[in-house]
Formats: C-alpha cells, structure tokens, sequence
C-alpha cells in the first residue's frame, strides 16, 4: 500500500481498493482539478451531469471571489439559477438550509457551490437530501470539508455531525485562493494541524477499545499534516507553494473521512473544543473565530494535555482512586452551568453512554493502566510540544491563542470539561475522565492562560 501515499489528488478520485484494514475504501469523487487559472475546466466536469438547470449557490463574498467568473462561464452552455446569501457569516443551521431547499425545484438537475466551510456544508447536505449532485469550487484554503462525506449541521443549538455526499468534483483555483484573508489561509492550516490530536484520539481508541483503525489512512492525513507544516512559513508571503500544499492536504484529509466511512481521522476533542465555542456564540450571540482558527487553538490545548500525560505516575493515580468520585450530578450540572437552555438535549443524547457505575468506573480506570505504556509508546512520544507547535504557528503569522476566544475565565474552563460531552465518542479528555484527572487538568490548562 505504499504506493497509495505517492498518488496525488487527480490519481486518488474515483480509486476503489481493498485494504490492509479489511475494508474495501472507496473515493467516489469524478475528478479533482487544482491549479491556476483552471475555472473553465469546469465546464468539462460537467459533461456527464445530467441535462437540466443548474443552480449556482455562494454568499455576497464568495460571489465577487469567484462566483460571477463562474456565472459568466457557465452561462455559456447551461441554464444557470442563482442563490446568493446576503449573510457573509452563515451558520450551517435549519434556516440557512431551508434557504437552499427552497431554491431547489424539479428542474434543478446539479449544484454548484462556490465557497468554502458553511457553503460546502449546507450544499453537501442538501445534495444528499436531494440526490442532486454537486460541484464545488474552491475560494479559500480553509477546511477539510472540501472532500468529505460528512456534514457538522447546527441543530436545536447543537452541533451534530450528519451523514452526507462526495463533491461530484472539485475545482481548486489556486489564483482565487491565494488571495484569500490570512485568518482563512491561517484557518486551513488550524484544520490540518488539529490533525495531530484526531489521529492521537482514534488511535487511543484503537488501543483502549478496539475501535476501527485503519493505519494507510492514518499515513495519508499524516502525510498531509506534514506537506502543510514545512510549508507554513511560506503563508505570510502567499507562497503558491504554500498555498498549494495547505488546499491538497485539506482535499486528502476530507477523502480519508470518505474511506473510512468516519470522521475519525479528521476530527478529535480539538473539534469538539470549536463546535463547542461555536455553540456557545450562537447561545450568546457572540462572534467566534472560523471552525479552523479554533481547531488550532483547540490542538495547542490538547497538546498540554499529552504533555501532562508524559509526566504521569498512572500507578500513583490509579492508587489515588480520583475516578470513583464521579457522580451524575456534577455532571449535569457542569453542562447545566455552560450550555443553559441547550443543556437538556445535550444530557439527553449523551447520557445512555455515560458510566456512573464505581465499579465499571474501576475497571475502566485499570485498563487504562494496563495500556499505559503501549499509548505511550505509540501515541504520548508521537506529539509535538505545545512550544513547538506555537512556534510553528507564529511563524506562519497566526497568532490567536485560548484568550482570543473571549471566553470568561469558567466558561473557558468549563469548556475542556464538557466539550466531549456533544458527541458520542471516545478521546484523551473522556480517558482523563475516566481517571477522574479531567477537572485538575481543566484547571491546570486554564491557569497557564488566565493569570
């Protein structure tokens, strides 16, 4: 399978292979197109769609970026429909993805969306619904949704990760992208590094649980986070190089989660971290950084958690017996305290999965324990410092940290309490959970940012 990770995007559309996993991986993109000045190719990407009308969708931004060259390109050869948000801050939420429902009529035969994050998320969604399919066009390196399959949706105030569709193709216009604002370049590097932390989470899963674990797939988003870290320096000059390696990782990174069928090579507790203070601006009707800015800050947190890790005397903890401490009522009330009104539904979907038992508590506590050294050997000495990895981020020109969330100093703590609890799945804050070390590490964490 090692030829697999010298394939580039164009030759990994449309591979079908039975891997070393035991599962038959599969990445239903027609074609991946990245360049400069290729937008007419899009026209050939849509040969084989079916005959009808197309709908082009992007907001007020995305529209000047790129979506009127797109318009004028198309309008050629095809019937073009147009829904253009005037929102420039979209929410992938029910009413941003009614307005695209509506748009939809039986005469719609093909999407094309030209944007990045929410856009893509919206349009993938609805193109699943649907069973239109859709292309997108590719306007900032910002996020590894351009190539998956999944689509995070805010619901009832929730971030909850949906089923959805592959692109039937992608056009990465280097020209547009280059000139996207840096918080954007500076949010698809956020989105790859957080990459080290997802892998460390499935990978511990996989040890603890014996979870799924595909290793060809760990190696492509490995593989990916790499090409975009020895090209960080670059981004402050809008390095074509730079700009380049951040878009092909991103595209790989999304086309692991189709192969897996799963996000779990993608996305760990430092995307849990940013949907939940994404969720808590919504609730509080504050502004928050983009999904990658906030994976990034996410990863520098997870990273003094394995850095606190490595100094553990998990037979001292094990002996302290912190773990049979945990009650249901303090879990509640951590989410009560953070989340309010949209507490309930969070203990409602989370509690069946939850383990208030001492004595499974125990025993939990005494596998970890068992398999201490085997995820230190093979996840713990993995990671790179918190030092390092905020020298590489600086010199790549982004400098947002934990204080730039604008959180006050319990939310913020509250936060690394709770932020596992939106979705059901295992990662290094539920393992400090079942250790019963999460709220010292929580505080010890926050202490270093809030003096």
């Amino acid at each position: 399978m090692n030829e697999l990770l010298q394939k580039n995007l164009q030759e990994l559309a449309g591979l079908k292979f039975v891997c070393s996993c035991g599962k038959k991986h599969s990445i239903d993109i027609n074609d991946v197109r990245l360049g400069n000045h290729i937008l007419t190719d899009i026209t050939d990407s849509l040969q084989s769609f079916p005959k009808g009308t197309l709908l082009l969708v992007a907001d007020c931004n995305t529209f000047e970026a790129g979506g009127r060259e797109v318009e004028d390109i198309l309008s050629k050869n095809f019937k073009i429909e147009k829904l253009i948000y005037s929102n420039p801050h979209l929410h992938p939420d029910e009413v941003s993805v009614e307005q695209l429902r509506s748009a939809m009529n039986p005469d719609i035969t093909g999407i094309i969306v030209v944007g990045s994050g929410t856009l893509n998320d919206i349009t993938r969604y609805v193109s699943f619904e649907t069973k239109v399919p859709y292309l997108v066009v590719c306007t900032a390196p910002s996020m590894d949704g351009y190539a998956s399959m999944v689509s995070p949706m805010i619901t009832k105030g929730v971030k909850v990760t949906y089923n959805a569709v592959y692109p039937y193709s992608i056009i990465a216009e280097l020209s547009i992208m280059k000139e996207a604002p840096f918080h954007m370049i500076h949010a698809g590097l956020g989105d790859i590094v957080g990459k080290y932390s997802a892998l460390a989470d499935w990978k511990l899963a996989n040890i603890l649980h014996d979870e799924y674990y595909c290793e060809i797939t760990a190696q492509l988003v490995e593989k990916a986070v790499e090409q975009c870290v020895s090209s960080a320096p670059g981004i402050m000059a809008r390095s074509v190089e730079s700009i380049r390696s951040i878009i092909e990782g991103l595209i790989l990174s999304g086309m692991c989660i189709g192969m897996t069928g799963s996000s779990r090579p993608a996305s760990g507790e430092e995307h849990l971290l940013s949907h939940t203070w994404e969720m808590l601006g919504l609730i509080r009707r504050q502004e928050t950084h983009l999904h990658g800015n906030q994976v990034g800050i996410g990863t520098e947190i997870i990273l003094h958690v394995y850095q606190f890790l490595l100094q553990l005397d998990i037979h001292k903890v094990y002996a302290d017996g912190k773990f049979r401490s945990f009650t249901r009522e303090k879990w509640e009330r951590h989410i009560k305290q953070l989340f309010g009104d949209v507490a309930p539904q969070i203990i409602k979907q989370k509690e069946p999965y939850v383990n208030f038992s001492e004595t499974d508590r125990e025993e939990a506590a005494k596998h970890i324990v068992d398999k201490w050294e085997e995820m230190k050997e093979h996840v713990f000495l993995k990671m790179p410092s918190p030092s390092s990895y905020r020298k590489m981020m600086e010199e790549a020109g982004s400098h947002l940290g934990p204080l730039d969330l604008k959180l006050d100093r319990e939310s913020f703590r509250l936060s690394l309490i709770t932020a596992k609890e939106i979705r059901q799945r295992f990662g290094v804050m539920q393992m400090l959970d079942d250790l019963g070390l999460l709220e010292e590490v929580a505080e010890m964490i926050t202490a270093k940012y809030y003096l």
